[in-house]
């Protein structure tokens, strides 16, 4: 197989589709990498690094999609990409195609292949290379809230983690994700009061569980958020699924109860948001302030640590690259049904339920067909 890794070029998406690590376990099998000059460069991998794991560095994308056929992306293709994509490319990177209808209809035209990580699943019906985001920008969105907490960016001026006589900062989540657990947890190892707030009572009895004794679980409803949110200081919002199409968005009403200068972060902006009151903001402009709350909505968090984010992806992704490259991508997905679950486009063709629901297409069965 031929691999390509091209420069992302979505605005702030600073990670890189393999790391020299990775390229180095496809090239010892007997594939071949390219990688797009400057790829790596604001993960701090070189051109070097990658030169030195085998691959050989393409000056420009043309060059990289014209000798690729398998291209790693992170971040989903950008139009100006959609030009240098031919029908035998696959494509594999976090898409969120079921918010974004648009770019899917534009790739099937392109008649080419693509595997959604955000849609693979594993046994458990968990989400082995979405949840590896998720972990990261959970922690993350207690440091970004903590941070717009401080008296000099408008928010309450508490301080995030507990000192001895002074009451800590109120934490609450909702959501039962994994974003949710990451950011319970890491908030309660900071020393703040933690609550996280879900509608599926399994969920918390299973969340309660792995989570720190002192993270309250509570179950949604109006007497509870009454109760919590008139005291919290940050609001994490978590609860929306990938594939959810009949998601209630986090109402006014219910963000009217947060005390003013409380901040509000939305880690579901990729994949359309999580509450009414606002749209997805930009790290240049991070917030903006409503009635008295400050709301933060950067979508792709996980760009802004690439370093780590970049080397926890291609971790993750190592077992599922090497098997597609040493069984076949397509045959992999013949004999793996949960491998199969991230295919969601197939030579042009809708593959994957739900998106060919969401776009009113035929569903293709790559199997009953005979591919």
């Amino acid at each position: 197989m031929i691999f390509g890794i091209p420069l992302e070029l979505r605005t702030h998406e600073n990670r890189v589709g393999a790391t020299p690590f990775l390229v180095e376990e496809l090239v010892k099998r007997g594939h071949e990498v390219y990688v797009e000059t400057g790829a790596g460069e604001m993960s701090h991998f070189s051109d070097a690094d990658y030169e030195q794991a085998g691959a050989a560095i393409v000056p420009s994308p043309e060059k990289l999609y014209g000798k690729a056929n398998v291209v790693l992306k992170v971040g989903e293709p950008m139009p100006v990409e959609y030009e240098l994509i031919r029908p035998d490319h696959i494509i594999l990177a976090y898409f969120y195609f079921l918010s974004n209808l648009e770019m899917a209809r534009s790739l099937l035209a392109r008649g080419c292949t693509c595997f959604a990580y955000e849609l693979l699943k594993n046994s458990s019906g968990r989400r082995p290379l979405l949840s590896v985001e998720r972990k990261i920008v959970g922690e993350l969105a207690v440091h970004e809230g903590a941070y717009y907490l401080q008296s000099q960016n408008g928010g309450r001026g508490i301080h995030i983690g507990g000192l001895p006589g002074v009451t800590p900062a109120w934490v609450t989540i909702i959501g039962d994700s994994l974003a949710a657990e990451s950011a319970a947890a890491h908030a309660a190892t900071l020393g703040a009061t933690v609550f996280l707030i879900d509608m599926d009572y399994q969920s918390l009895e299973s969340l309660a569980e792995r989570l720190p004794d002192k993270v309250n679980l509570r179950f949604y409803h109006e007497q509870n958020l009454k109760k919590i949110l008139p005291s919290t200081d940050l609001l994490i919002l978590a609860n929306r699924k990938v594939e959810d199409s009949s998601f209630i968005p986090i109402g006014a009403g219910v963000l009217s109860l947060l005390p003013e200068g409380a901040v509000v972060v939305d880690l579901n902006v990729d994949y359309g948001g999580s509450q009414e009151n606002g749209n997805p903001t930009t790290h240049e402009n991070p917030v903006f302030r409503k009635d008295g709350i400050i709301y933060y909505g950067v979508p792709n968090l996980a760009g802004v640590v690439p370093a780590t984010s970049s080397e926890a992806l291609s971790s993750a992704l190592m077992p599922y690259l090497v098997r597609f490259a040493e069984v076949g991508f397509i045959e992999t997905l013949k004999q793996d049904e949960q491998c199969s679950t991230g295919l969601a486009i197939f030579e042009g063709r809708v593959a994957h339920p739900l998106l060919a629901e969401r776009l009113s297409a035929p569903l293709y069965d790559f199997r009953a067909n005979g591919d």
